[in-house]
């Protein structure tokens, strides 16, 4: 467990990184490969026969997949903001006052390229 162990040394050290970035695009890089992390330890875990019993490492298990889809949640709902938004800035009359404030349009929180592609789950086991 010792690599799993460095693995959550990451995901702590990601996520304060995360948690002090400035910019936009700096935490949606962050959060990609929190994410990114997440997914590779618990295909890690999965791979230990012995542990799938062991009830730590159930709950662990579960925890992840829940965090998994709350980060899911998160990001669906910022891009639905952020669409709102974008709407409202070029949409008349709102697009008079946008204009005014100089508000911008927002940027999209895009999934990665390999978060949209269908695993290969025969690969994932082999690393």
């Amino acid at each position: 467990m010792s690599h799993e162990r460095s693995l959550l040394e990451r995901i702590v050290t990601l996520r304060e990184s995360a948690k002090l970035a400035h910019t936009t695009s700096e935490k949606f890089q962050l959060n990609n490969e929190i994410s990114g992390v997440l997914r590779h330890l618990q295909v890690r875990l999965e791979n230990y026969p012995d542990l799938k019993a062991n009830q730590n490492l159930m709950q662990i298990q579960t925890t992840l997949s829940d965090v998994e889809e709350q980060i899911s949640a998160a990001r669906r709902t910022y891009n639905s903001a952020v669409e709102e938004y974008n709407n409202a800035v070029e949409m008349f009359p709102s697009n008079l006052i946008a204009n005014l404030f100089n508000f911008q349009k927002g940027t999209f929180f895009d999934i990665p390229q390999n978060e949209a592609e269908v695993p290969n789950v025969g690969n994932l086991f082999k690393q």
